[in-house]
């Protein structure tokens, strides 16, 4: 595990952790630590041992409190394109593979955003998350809310984002702003299983999907660019041996052993 970073970084198998490492600041975002994070999904996309990633918080305090307040004063808010923010998200988002956010503590205004970035939300039972930039008198960045509106609907992102109150885990999972909630003892245990058992799906089949998925929350209507990029995953998949892998094994009555290609 890398030391001394903003973000450690930590593989066992095929599932990649990624942890946010500012726990005397309950792990806000920096500049430096939306870069780094960047940084490392990029060199991801570029491997092909690891097929989950786990993104957590450093100790239980909080998985992340937000974007770092002296930032937002620094930089007048100025979060849209080309900024470390929207870079980071979009890296998460574009990474391939599936992502899981373990939500180990507390999630405030970013730190809530890049969980709600990821694929799948998995959250302690005492956590509470919350969108408070009303409280601060600023406004919020295009793009975050649209990830909101895509995940939980008008309704009850307008909640989040007009009263800026805490919501408790639960409600999370009543709205569907998290999939699971898990007792805080068991959250290790039921994350990283769920990630085990992603790593042994085929690989080819998440990113055609998981892309589909992607190209579908743009909204609009589909552009050629976008069914000819369809196409083309449907025939990759089709072709591959994982492919004749997975129909050989349900024959055979046997788990498949998927290799990517």
């Amino acid at each position: 595990m890398a030391e001394n970073k903003e973000i450690l970084v930590k593989t066992e198998g095929s599932i990649c952790t990624l942890t946010l490492n500012r726990p005397e600041k309950r792990n806000s975002l920096t500049p430096e630590t939306l870069r780094l994070l960047t940084e490392e999904f990029l060199r991801l996309g570029k491997t092909t041992e690891i097929r989950c990633v786990v993104i957590r918080g450093s100790r239980d305090r909080a998985f992340s409190s937000g974007y770092d307040i002296a930032a937002i004063s620094e930089e007048e808010i100025a979060i849209e394109n080309g900024h470390p923010l929207t870079e980071a998200m979009q890296a998460v988002k574009s990474y391939p593979l599936p992502v899981i956010a373990m939500i180990n503590g507390h999630a405030f205004g970013a730190g809530l955003e890049l969980a709600a970035t990821c694929d799948l939300r998995v959250c302690a039972d005492d956590a509470k998350l919350a969108i408070p930039p009303v409280k601060l008198g600023v406004t919020y960045h295009y793009s975050g809310i649209k990830q909101f509106l895509n995940l939980v609907g008008p309704g009850f992102t307008k909640e989040l984002f007009l009263t800026g109150n805490p919501v408790n885990a639960e409600r999370a999972l009543e709205k569907g702003l998290v999939d699971h909630v898990v007792k805080r003892d068991k959250l290790e245990e039921f994350t990283y299983g769920l990630a085990e058992g992603i790593s042994e799906n085929a690989p080819l089949s998440m990113i055609s999907m998981k892309k589909m998925i992607n190209i579908w929350e743009q909204g609009g209507p589909l552009s050629e660019e976008n069914e000819e990029l369809i196409r083309s995953l449907f025939a990759e998949v089709r072709e591959s041996s994982d492919s004749k892998e997975g129909k050989k094994a349900f024959l055979e009555k046997r788990k498949p052993v998927f290799k990517g290609e």
